[in-house]
């Protein structure tokens, strides 16, 4: 019998109905697109709380497979660099939380999918660094922090052509893009295969012949529903998680 793969989605922190003085309510949450997306794809979401570090050997022997989604600023200290001018909030406790559960899926061989600050962060964790922004990389010369709805593709990416990336996304084609970090130094067992015009580390992959990590800058989960190539991350993922388990 088919067995639907669990798929982990971390979750980031926040305040809801904040007003003058009422702080609000502290909320876990993940933008409904990664849920969405993993359901289209043929798996079951499963969202992860910040407090999962409370159990975290449960939940990485429930889930089959996990995604780091994006949000706010890597801290520094994750990789070895004090704070910059241009560093945007951080959030210490979700950094710490990220970690926990990445570096508990490696060991336990649950395949990993890093989207935007989750392909930073895992970088971070493996050794590699980021430029704290934009800014700071001199080769810069596209818009990577777009204006645009998050569903409008806005630059071409180059794939290499015998990467793990290119089963999955065709070389050329448009993706979005809202960050203002980006890999500076690559952690050593990934390799950057995906590449804007302006060569910007765009998606990674461990070196295995099928990779435990894979990370991506773009948010392939606000583009899933217009291009089927988007789609196939989150069908690989679960491909990916199907494989591991047996």
């Amino acid at each position: 019998m088919y067995k639907r793969q669990i798929i982990g989605i971390t979750m980031d922190v926040g305040a809801m109905q904040a007003s003058g003085t009422y702080t609000g309510l502290t909320v876990h949450y993940a933008q409904a697109a990664f849920a969405e997306a993993v359901e289209a794809a043929g798996g079951i979401p499963y969202l992860i709380p910040l407090n999962a570090q409370a159990y975290l050997s449960e939940v990485i022997e429930l889930i089959d497979g996990l995604i780091l989604i994006g949000g706010s600023d890597v801290g520094p200290i994750h990789y070895q660099q004090q704070p910059r001018e241009k560093l945007g909030p951080i959030k210490p406790d979700r950094d710490l939380s990220d970690i926990a559960l990445f570096k508990a899926a490696v060991a336990a061989q649950v395949p990993v999918l890093g989207v935007c600050r989750g392909m930073q962060l895992l970088n971070a964790v493996l050794g590699g660094t980021l430029h704290q922004d934009l800014s700071e990389n001199p080769n810069i010369s596209i818009q990577h922090d777009q204006k645009s709805a998050p569903n409008v593709v806005t630059h071409t990416i180059e794939v290499e052509s015998q990467s793990y990336w290119s089963r999955l996304v065709t070389d050329q084609s448009y993706v979005n893009s809202y960050h203002h970090q980006v890999i500076d130094q690559l952690a050593p067992g990934l390799k950057a295969t995906v590449f804007s015009p302006d060569q910007v580390i765009e998606a990674v992959e461990s070196e295995e012949e099928v990779p435990l990590i894979l990370g991506v800058q773009w948010h392939p989960e606000t583009l899933y529903q217009d291009a089927s190539d988007q789609l196939a991350i989150f069908q690989d993922l679960i491909q990916r998680a199907n494989h591991y388990r047996q």
